[in-house]
Formats: structure tokens, sequence, C-alpha cells
């Protein structure tokens, strides 16, 4: 996916200033930036969800999966019924392909969310995801809202799939520890604007911008990669 001057204006404020961004094929982009930076604006934009001004050149569909899997799955269906939404042609065995894609056993698909725990429905929401062939899949702060045990494992799932399936994904996180771990580039972003772009460990090791700088320094310990 390219992103060519991406803008989004909500009345007189910029929430993204002219953004340009180039996802390559099988590769993660991990997006970083404090709150209110506009990483999240930047996602709603790329699926759709906000209107925008620049280009957007997708080469296919583009998935969303959210910070918070209670709230995107419907309460009243199955894991299951949920999944099967999103394909052309639903069946059980797709169904069931999906959940062994992120790890889950084939009698989650009788389950509902609330008999699930929040890594569980993270799962099925990254399977629901999956379902529809994106060409890209948006990983929104997938694990902010994720007990710190289980924060690990849904970080290897994506690391899995990306290599399992050859996904291109953009990874957004305020946690810049958390970016480095799955990503393979790493964006940058400060008050609606792209501070810097480049492969991780050089973003890592030999950051070019002093905003860069204070998030690493703003982590007190970040895992090998």
């Amino acid at each position: 996916m390219i992103i060519k001057g991406l803008t989004v204006r909500f009345g007189a404020f910029t929430a993204v200033d002219d953004v340009t961004l180039d996802i390559p094929q099988g590769r993660v982009v991990g997006l970083v930036g404090e709150s209110g930076s506009g990483k999240s604006t930047v996602a709603r934009a790329v699926s759709g969800l906000v209107p925008y001004t620049g280009v957007i050149e997708d080469g296919g569909g583009v998935q969303m999966v959210f910070q918070d899997p209670y709230a995107s799955l419907n309460p009243r269906m199955t894991v299951g019924a949920s999944v099967a939404e999103g394909l052309r042609r639903p069946t059980a065995h797709e169904v069931e392909r999906l959940l062994g894609l992120v790890s889950l056993p084939p009698q989650t698909a009788a389950r509902y969310p609330r008999e699930l725990s929040g890594g569980q429905r993270q799962r099925v929401a990254i399977a629901r995801a999956l379902g529809a062939s994106p060409r890209l899949l948006i990983a929104d702060e997938i694990t902010s809202a994720l007990d710190v045990s289980v924060q690990g494992a849904v970080l290897n799932l994506v690391r899995d799939l990306r290599a399992e399936l050859g996904l291109s994904m953009l990874f957004i996180s305020h946690n810049l520890a958390v970016v480095r771990y799955v990503a393979d580039d790493i964006a940058v972003m400060r008050h609606g604007r792209l501070v810097e772009y480049g492969p991780t460990d050089q973003v890592v090791e030999a950051p070019a911008h002093d905003y860069t700088r204070a998030l690493l320094a703003a982590v007190p310990r970040m895992p090998a990669s």
C-alpha cells in the first residue's frame, strides 16, 4: 500500500497533516506516537472510516482490528457466526480454518464473546478480519487493553501470521518496545505529521529526530528482536 499526502481535518483542526507512507507487501510497518499524535486517525482514513484528502493505493481490501475486542464483537452472536459474517462463502470448515490460524480450537466457534478471555476475543477479532482475505491488516493498539501476561502471546501471533500468510500490516501502538518487536519498519508520528520513517533497527539504534529519541528514552527496557 502507498499513502500519499494523506490529510484529515475535523473542522478547523488538522488531525493528520500530509502523511506519505509506503507499506510494502509482506512487511509490518509500525506506526508509533503518543496519544493524540494522529496515528489512529491514519488507520481510520486508510480503512475508509473518516473522510480524507490525498491518495491511498491499497491494491485490494483493508481490514482493521480494534483496541477493544469485546466492543468489536456482537455479544449476541457466537464466535463462529461472527467469523463467518465476513466470509463470501461461510462454511464450518472455513471458520475452523480461520480459528486454527489464530491458535483457537474448533469448539470455540460455539462460544460467545463473554465466555472468552480478552486475549481469546482479540484472536477472534483477528480471525474475522483475516476471513475477508485483506491485502492490508491494520492492528490499532490491539494489545493495550490486554493483560500483560497475554500481550506477548498476541504479539507472537502477529509475527507468525506475517510469516505464514505474507500479510502486509500497519501495526499501531504508543509503545515503541512493542512496535520494535513486531515491525520491519517504524514510522513515528507527532502532532499529525510523520517525523521519522525507516527500518526498525535504524530508527531504534540511530534515531534521527529528537521526538523519536524521547520515545526511546521513555522505554526502560526493550525486548530483544
